[in-house]
């Protein structure tokens, strides 16, 4: 059970990054286009000519003394964007302690993504155990239901939750291969050290889904399953589950936008990026939570304040400009490239600066620039250039 404590460690950290989700309270941000149009520049409509995207960020306000970033990602800069993270140190389902969300919408509502917080649910087939849990007897257990795969949560979970109903499944091939690869690594750890007790799944799928509006929807989830094999209270040899849902995000969008509806979603997970300290800061926070789960409330104020003194806004600001070609989601030992998703969604192209930083754009548009705020310009107008059009100074993009 302690190698599962240390195991979420990288769980709730790396989840966040694609900052990460919820439909408790919630921090709103009001969006506003960073762009101002400049009058003596009346032909060049936005949407038209050109598009911004804007970096939004997510902040930790409840962690630590202060308000801390989290992570960042890209969207249309006149989109609203509602994020935040939410801490419930008393949770005894260890990776719901910590609850990163992101809801946003553009301004008419034709698009709206919500990408949801990391869950867990357990289950035995040992009914002495179930029984247990059920009755909240079990230290760590986390919600009780049976196990599924992803695209058995796509169509039980998060389409029931949605009110909306599923128009087609499948595996998403290029992810399911990563998520094979970290399984087959978390139980080969496991066998190393001599314990063959354990075993593990991983399971990543897309869902169509449909809504009584008429609007439609496009549902992604990976989910790891942690299998545990012991004697029955009953005789025999039982199984208990943890099934650990990683990512599970939705965009919903005007019936016949899928392939826009790809695009948004391709840019937003592809261009999210974590604060290396913050994270650092959450998972000496876990470590604490491992070497003792009654850790009291008091306790893990005071490693929130110590973790805190290692956290600097302008060190935070340098990592959104350091390359992060290899930045990648975690979930339990297994590293998917944040390129992966954006190479399935087939939504993206890579664009580099003067320095050599990249960074992944909505596809579909030959030429992009940059500016010092983590904001970006596309266009397809061979006539627009933002450095005249605002006055202002942008730096062009290559591909």
């Amino acid at each position: 059970m302690k190698k599962l404590l240390s195991k979420y460690q990288l769980l709730i950290s790396a989840s966040l990054i694609y900052i990460l989700f919820s439909c408790g309270k919630q921090e709103s941000t009001q969006t506003k286009n960073i762009i101002p149009v400049s009058n003596s520049i009346s032909n060049m409509v936005e949407g038209k000519d050109y598009v911004t995207l804007k970096r939004f960020r997510v902040i930790d306000s409840q962690g630590f003394n202060q308000p801390v970033e989290v992570s960042s990602f890209l969207l249309p800069a006149n989109w609203e964007v509602n994020s935040g993270v939410q801490w419930n140190v008393s949770n005894k389902c260890i990776p719901e302690i910590l609850q990163a969300y992101v809801q946003a919408s553009s301004p008419n509502k034709d698009y709206e993504l919500i990408f949801f917080p990391t869950t867990q649910f357990d289950w035995s087939d040992d009914p002495i155990l179930l029984d247990a849990m059920q009755r909240g007897y079990n230290l760590h257990s986390c919600h009780i239901a049976e196990p599924l795969d992803a695209a058995g949560y796509i169509s039980q979970s998060i389409a029931p939750y949605l009110k909306a109903q599923v128009k087609s499944v499948k595996p998403m091939s290029e992810i399911q291969q990563k998520m094979d690869e970290g399984a087959m690594q978390l139980t080969n750890t496991a066998r190393q050290s001599g314990n063959y007790a354990y075993s593990h799944k991983g399971f990543a799928s897309e869902g169509l889904l449909t809504f009584a509006d008429g609007k439609e929807g496009l549902a992604l989830c990976t989910l790891m399953q942690t299998i545990l094999n012991t004697p029955s209270t009953q005789g025999g040899m039982a199984n208990t589950y943890q099934c650990y849902v990683s990512m599970r995000v939705v965009i919903k969008y005007n019936s016949g936008k899928e392939t826009m509806a790809r695009k948004m979603l391709s840019t937003f997970l592809g261009s999210a990026k974590m604060n290396p300290q913050w994270t650092n800061s959450v998972q000496a926070i876990f470590a604490a939570i491992s070497r003792n789960a009654q850790i009291e409330i008091g306790k893990q104020i005071e490693i929130s304040r110590q973790s805190q003194a290692e956290i600097s806004n302008n060190i935070a600001r340098n990592w959104e400009r350091i390359n992060t070609t290899n930045t990648s989601i975690t979930t339990n030992n297994t590293e998917i490239e944040k390129q992966e998703f954006s190479q399935y969604l087939r939504g993206v192209d890579s664009w580099t600066d003067d320095s050599g930083n990249k960074v992944e754009l909505s596809s579909g548009f030959s030429n992009a620039w940059s500016k010092g705020d983590g904001s970006y310009i596309l266009s397809d107008n061979p006539a627009f250039d933002p450095n005249v059009t605002f006055n202002e100074s942008w730096n062009r993009l290559k591909k």
